[in-house]
This record gives structure tokens, C-alpha cells and sequence, in this order.
């Protein structure tokens, strides 16, 4: 596993007790393990998405049961982990830090369906539904936004070739074709295609939201 329930703890895609152990003598499933479960399953399917089953499996293979990199890793599959800079650009990785702050392309997609099967308001203080009468329902729509539109920023491309950027302004947030998010960061699509001598990049695509592809609002547009 790339990245495990440690990134799930910061503002952006934030889920109560992922670090939290479930009481003695529960039977409920806690947190952290239906977490786990659906970081194994999206985190699969993404990177079959990126370089296809064949790939998947060696770059697994380069991993230890607890997921350190065995000593016999291949530097191509820590460089598409872990992020290198070469040509003068910076591909940041699958995962990075910045301090404290644990960051994935990964991450962002599972927050997106795990929140949306969730469906849930999520809090400081834990999970809540609101309450029909005298409230007004906080569906989850503007969190899943904004970390699928992170996602689609980070991996860059689609099967036709083109790649996104994006811009800011008045009106909000839009998408453009080109090849790098800012100064010399690049996106996944673009590291793949600057390195298609040692990556098999013919299996890439970008995953569709279930409201369509490429960027979204928080009405599914």
C-alpha cells in the first residue's frame, strides 16, 4: 500500500479517528479499517488507470509487507512514488510531505468516494447526519469538490494526450490544455510522457467522477 489512513488527517481531506483505535471488546469495524479497505481498492484501481496491470505488479513487488521499499527497489518505481526532479522539472510523487502535512494524489481520490458512500457531515468532533426537522442538511458535495478537483490538477492528462491546468479567477475555478500546473511542477501525465523510455504509458487514463470528467462543481457539473 502507497499510503495508508496517516494521510487523512489534515484539513483538506480530514476523517475523524483514522488514527484512532477501536474500544476493547467491539465488534464494530472501526475507522481506521474501513479506511484501510477502501484506500487498497481505489489505490489499485488508480494505478491500473496510470500504467496497467503488469506495471502494478512489479511496483508492488518493490514493496515490503509493511510497505518500506525492499532494499532491491528499482529507482523508476521510487522516482514515481516518491517524486524526482530532472530536466530541470519536479515531478512531486504519488506521495510527499510538506512538513508535517502528508499529501497524496491518492489520497484525494479516495477521500472522494469514500465521503461520497459515506455521505456523511464530517466535524472536529467526529461524523454527523443532520437532523431533517429544524436543520438544514450539509450534504458532502463541496468536500468531495474540492478533492476531486485536486486529484484532476495533480494527475494532469487523458487518454488523448491533453493536459490540464488551471486558473483562478472571479467566476472561480476553470481548466486550460498545457503541460504544467506552475512554475516547474508537473503533473503525473506529463512525467509519464517526458519518461515514456522506461515507463509503458499506453494504459493511461484519468478516472471519471461519477458526475462526468475532468474538473466539477459542488451541484455535479
Amino acid at each position: 500500500m502507497i499510503i495508508n489512513s496517516t494521510y487523512f488527517t489534515n484539513k483538506s481531506v480530514f476523517i475523524p479517528g483514522v488514527v484512532a483505535q477501536p474500544s476493547i471488546g467491539s465488534s464494530a469495524p472501526s475507522n481506521v479499517s474501513l479506511l484501510e479497505q477502501e484506500i487498497d481498492q481505489r489505490e489499485y484501481e488508480l494505478l491500473l488507470s496510470f500504467v496497467g496491470q503488469t506495471q502494478v505488479a512489479e511496483l508492488y513487488d518493490q514493496f515490503e509487507e509493511g510497505g518500506a521499499w525492499k532494499e532491491t527497489a528499482l529507482q523508476k518505481w521510487k522516482d514515481f512514488v516518491d517524486g524526482v526532479v530532472y530536466d530541470g522539472k519536479k515531478w512531486n510523487g504519488l506521495r510527499y510531505a510538506i512538513g508535517t502535512k502528508k499529501v497524496s494524489l491518492i489520497a484525494y481520490y479516495v477521500f472522494f468516494y469514500y465521503l461520497g458512500q459515506d455521505f456523511r457531515t464530517y466535524s472536529n468532533t467526529g461524523m454527523q447526519v443532520p437532523e431533517a426537522e429544524n436543520s438544514t442538511r450539509q450534504d458532502p458535495n463541496v468536500a468531495q469538490t474540492k478533492a476531486w478537483n485536486e486529484f484532476i490538477r495533480m494527475v494532469g492528462g487523458n487518454r488523448n494526450g491533453r493536459n490540464y491546468t488551471f486558473f483562478t479567477n472571479w467566476n472561480g475555478m476553470g481548466m486550460r490544455w498545457g503541460g504544467f500546473t506552475n512554475n516547474n511542477e508537473i503533473t503525473l501525465y506529463q512525467f509519464l510522457q517526458d519518461n515514456s523510455d522506461v515507463y509503458d504509458n499506453s494504459f493511461f487514463t484519468v478516472p471519471n467522477a461519477s458526475t462526468g470528467s475532468g474538473i466539477i462543481n459542488s451541484f455535479g457539473l
